[in-house]
């Protein structure tokens, strides 16, 4: 099992006159690149070893991968990276292919990109970590996932719900990265998400959960309260649309709509 270790961040590391040691990305094109598993998968590799072959990559790929691997799905894993997830990276300047040697390359892995790399990697840490100790019975709960970026707000919304309703058990996440890879890991009865969140929006976080899934219910629970977001919301599928309030009884109502989405009583 691939198992990714933490690296300090060297401030004083010497790169070469081609590095982007000071890129900076846009928070929008950063949620784009490691949005997606595999991508993030290889980013933690050459953050450890600097350069891999690509041989290399994909055997990690396929280890941390849920089914077993064959001739098909290593050409699959290959083609993958050949095509889609090692052209992004150059794109953004995080990584050099050089296809003779078939040798990859990290050459601008600092600062924010890092930073989110460890965000990734805590929450995936939690969710295992969840999940290993909860023995209970899955069929009996309703399993949501809050994404909020107040600070202290999704624990509060998370403890009240939890403490009223014994079946519905709440997994929060500060941002969109977070809430997708909660997502790759575990499966969910219901999404919640806040809209004004910085960088990434509570709608463009619904665009990019329905491209993958179309069913799971997905209420949007927000402050801005607008018939132009409203409108949006509904276009773009979401489930609900619940507007936050002063006091605890927001968190019953947002408790109803879930029983409601979830078609559980």
């Amino acid at each position: 099992m691939f198992v990714w270790v933490p690296l300090p961040i060297m401030k004083d590391e010497v790169t070469d006159s081609n590095t982007a040691a000071d890129l900076k990305l846009p928070s929008d094109d950063l949620f784009s690149i490691l949005a997606d598993g595999q991508r993030r998968t290889v980013l933690f590799h050459l953050r450890q070893h600097r350069a891999a072959t690509l041989d290399e990559l994909i055997d990690v790929l396929i280890e941390i991968g849920p089914e077993e691997s064959s001739t098909i799905e290593r050409d699959s894993v290959q083609t993958s990276l050949l095509h889609s997830h090692l052209p992004k990276l150059e794109d953004y300047g995080l990584v050099t292919y050089d296809p003779n040697e078939r040798i990859v390359e990290s050459i601008a892995l600092r600062g924010a990109i890092v930073e989110w790399l460890d965000l990734a990697v805590r929450q995936q840490l939690r969710y295992e970590s969840t999940v290993d100790s909860d023995d209970r019975d899955d069929q009996t709960e309703i399993r949501v996932l809050l994404v909020d970026d107040e600070p202290g707000l999704p624990e509060t919304i998370a403890a009240y719900i939890e403490r009223e309703n014994d079946d519905i058990t709440i997994t929060t996440a500060t941002n969109p990265l977070e809430a997708v890879t909660t997502l790759e890991d575990g499966s969910f009865d219901c999404i919640v998400s806040d809209y004004q969140m910085p960088a990434v929006s509570g709608l463009d976080f619904l665009k990019a959960v329905r491209e993958k899934d179309t069913t799971t219910p997905f209420i949007l629970f927000t402050a801005k309260g607008s018939e132009r977001i409203a409108s949006e919301a509904i276009a773009t599928g979401v489930t609900e649309y619940v507007q936050k309030a002063p006091g605890t009884a927001q968190f019953d109502e947002l408790s109803e709509r879930i029983r409601k989405t979830t078609a559980r009583s």
